[in-house]
């Protein structure tokens, strides 16, 4: 029989395994409501100076070729939008363990050999560090998008401002 002594740092380990997954999905969503942000952002900004820059265009015509800034512009929104869109799609992100799927596991058992108090922490806390690593490369490309939105959006600022420049 497995003593209380014996569990504690196995408990230890499970309550951080379960602290590391409440984290990673609270920077999940932190993420998702940051990304949000930079959606409206983007989208404030073609609407406000493109509206701008195609209203002034009147004396010299707006052009949204490759070689323009407007083209540019349209072009660092759409992959901007893309990217934080991205971040926003409902991915399959899993925080927690199914109690059907931890209870087959126990039910494969027989009752001669009963899963103890042990295995069935350390089981659940290597479980949750797996889902944790699975969770953590996924995070780390929607942090990626993060950051490349973050640069197109100072890229389209920057482009609808010399569209403005240039009509003006």
């Amino acid at each position: 029989m497995t003593t209380e002594r014996e569990l504690e740092p196995l408990r230890l380990a499970y309550d951080e395994s379960v602290r590391a997954l409440a984290d990673q999905a609270s920077a999940l969503e932190s993420l998702r409501s940051r990304a949000g942000t930079v959606f409206a952002a983007t989208a404030l900004v073609i609407s406000f100076l493109g509206g701008q820059a195609i209203l002034r265009s009147e004396a010299s015509p707006f052009e949204l070729s490759l070689a323009s800034a407007g083209g540019w512009a349209t072009i660092l929104f759409i992959v901007l939008a893309v990217l934080t869109l991205a971040i926003l799609w409902p991915y399959r992100i899993r925080f927690s363990i199914s109690a059907g799927r931890m209870l087959a596991i126990i039910d494969q058992r027989s009752a001669e050999n009963p899963v103890t108090p042990a295995e069935a922490l350390r089981e659940l806390a290597l479980r949750h560090e797996a889902m944790y690593d699975y969770n953590a490369a996924r995070i780390r490309q929607l942090y990626w998008c993060f950051r490349i939105a973050i640069v197109l959006l100072v890229g389209e600022v920057a482009a609808w401002i010399e569209v403005l420049r240039e009509v003006t």
